[in-house]
């Protein structure tokens, strides 16, 4: 199964290793407690980093209004090229609902996806590799504004 994970940065789409532990949510905390646990539950496939603010704006109100962006929709003509098999898990069910329709691909939206976000959030730093902390906070601070 991916995940795909909207930042502030960009979207990361991560394979999740064993999708045993989707469903006993009540322990997935644990597998977040250290940076090495997380890692070994998912794998960063891919990042795409926004070019610049505009497009991070235009991401976000597209997430906010259930729609795809552009950006999204090229990192997804990417990922169904590669994965039709795959489902992906995602956080809000209108986005599910839009890429099903779009791509064809079977989308996963509940309270055990929601878990898992909450962990991938706590540990975004060590899951997203090759972009630098102080970047991350930059782009959420611009975004924030």
């Amino acid at each position: 199964m991916l995940v795909l994970f909207e930042t502030a940065a960009g979207y990361a789409v991560f394979k999740l290793q064993d999708e045993k532990k989707l469903r006993e949510t009540e322990n997935l905390f644990k597998e977040f407690e250290t940076p090495e646990k997380a890692t070994k539950l998912l794998k960063l496939k891919h990042f795409k980093k926004f070019n610049d603010t505009t497009e991070a704006l235009a991401s976000a109100t597209a997430l906010v209004e259930g729609k795809m962006s552009k950006a999204l929709k090229k990192l997804m003509k990417k990922l169904v090229d590669k994965e039709c098999q795959e489902e992906l898990a995602v956080a809000d069910a209108k986005l599910g609902s839009a890429i099903k329709e779009k791509f064809n691909l079977n989308c996963v939206y509940n309270s055990n996806v929601h878990e898992l976000m909450r962990g991938i959030r706590s540990k975004m730093n060590n899951l997203i590799t090759g972009l630098p902390e102080k970047e991350m906070s930059a782009m959420a601070l611009g975004l924030a504004h």
